[in-house]
């Protein structure tokens, strides 16, 4: 699993665990224990969004070596043809 999808699974589970210490907090009136879980949810949130960053900028990066890889072919093909023409 590469790290920008681990890191959101991890930030999902993260807000998920926060919700229910938040919602046990507030059920049994433990107000740091409400608060730990508010605080978990937001560190769900910031990993689950580096997460998103981290696969977006992959995937931009495929794109340029694609882009680069295909400029590449072409310019070996135009030398090909030129070095052809040059032989006759």
């Amino acid at each position: 699993m590469d790290s920008g999808m681990g890191d959101k699974l991890k930030g999902m589970k993260d807000k998920v665990v926060g919700k229910i210490k938040e919602e046990y907090g507030d059920l049994v009136n433990d107000p740091e224990k409400e608060l730990e879980g508010k605080l978990q949810q937001a560190r769900g949130e910031a990993i689950e969004k580096a997460g998103e960053v981290k696969e977006d900028i992959s995937e931009k990066v495929d794109d340029v070596k694609e882009d680069i890889s295909d400029k590449a072919d072409e310019l070996a093909d135009k030398a090909n043809d030129k070095i052809d023409e040059w032989k006759k």
